[in-house]
């Protein structure tokens, strides 16, 4: 078994540390989505509003508990597994993120789609948020050879 370096566990707190700044705004999100069915326009909403706002409801929920894997797998692993819970809490944080941001971008459809009674501003709304999280949360990273995942 290899030994674990400090680099690992430095690696390891910095990912615990961005995990906790990540899971506020995911479990906001979830918490609204679940409360946002009680409102008043809810049941204005028509089929592909109230299927487009389950996925979204279901993406937070795996998000936020994807999010939540690696602290729960760190607690649950034995000592000296730094390296593996590494390489799994990173997929995991990788995971979390992509449900988390399409959930958004799905919410935003809803929304937009309901404030303007227009799809296709509704698709425009959530491209504008997909696209812009994609490429700050993916593209830039990469592109500036900063991805803690190679």
């Amino acid at each position: 078994m290899p030994e674990e370096t400090e680099e690992q566990r430095e690696r390891y707190r910095e990912l615990l540390e961005e995990l906790r700044t990540v899971m506020p705004g995911t479990q906001v999100l979830f918490a609204f989505l679940l409360t946002a069915v009680f409102s008043q326009r809810f049941p204005k909403l028509d089929d592909l509003g109230k299927r487009s706002f389950a996925a979204a409801l279901l993406l937070a929920a795996l998000a936020a508990v994807t999010l939540m894997g690696p602290a729960a797998f760190h607690r649950m692993s034995k000592p000296g597994k730094r390296p593996e819970r590494l390489a799994v809490s990173i997929k995991l944080q990788v995971a979390g993120m992509a449900m988390l941001l399409a959930a958004m971008t799905i919410v935003i459809f809803v929304v937009a789609r309901l404030i303007f009674d227009d799809t296709v501003i509704g698709v425009m709304f959530a491209a504008v948020t997909g696209g812009v999280g994609i490429a700050i949360w993916y593209v830039l990273p990469r592109a500036a050879h900063l991805n803690t995942a190679d």
